[in-house]
């Protein structure tokens, strides 16, 4: 039994360890916190059929390259591009709702309810970050912010 208390204590003992030489990751709190806090202005770079490009200043996001360089990982990871992607176009879901509006009358429902967005795309260039996401996901948000707003209002009454 002593023999297995022992092994018991040495096992603890050497995730303790582990635990001080390996400190946690932070670039993505770093990044995370340093994009939640800035205000960037998106500029809507072009709409084809159903994909949506659109760029934020990296210094408008908070964000400088070399930050970018060292985090470069986590900056292209699915969990970091989407969460940035989709804040913003929340954020600014009435410019995008414009977008939304200048699809082909006849086309739109292939190109808008024929897909559906699944994840965002990025590129970092001249100084900018570039998203990419396919315009069914604006529609997606408008459906869930009418559908809240009804409830809202059935709540009330």
């Amino acid at each position: 039994m002593d023999d297995y208390v022992r092994s018991i204590k040495e096992e603890v003992k050497a995730q303790e360890n582990i635990e001080q030489i390996t400190p946690p990751d932070t670039n993505y709190r770093m990044l995370f916190s340093k994009f939640i806090t800035s205000a960037p202005k998106i500029k809507l770079e072009n709409v084809n059929g159903g994909d949506v490009l659109f760029s934020v200043s990296i210094k408008d996001a908070g964000l400088t390259y070399q930050e970018l360089q060292k985090c470069r990982v986590e900056v292209y990871s699915y969990l970091a591009v989407n969460f940035m992607g989709e804040l913003l176009v929340r954020e600014n879901i009435n410019t995008f709702a414009y977008a939304l509006t200048r699809v082909n009358k006849e086309k739109y429902s292939d190109i808008v309810n024929g897909f559906e967005h699944k994840k965002f795309g990025l590129k970092i260039m001249k100084n900018r970050l570039y998203f990419s996401f396919h315009i069914s996901l604006i529609q997606s948000i408008l459906n869930e912010d009418f559908r809240r707003e009804v409830r809202l209002k059935l709540e009330k009454s």
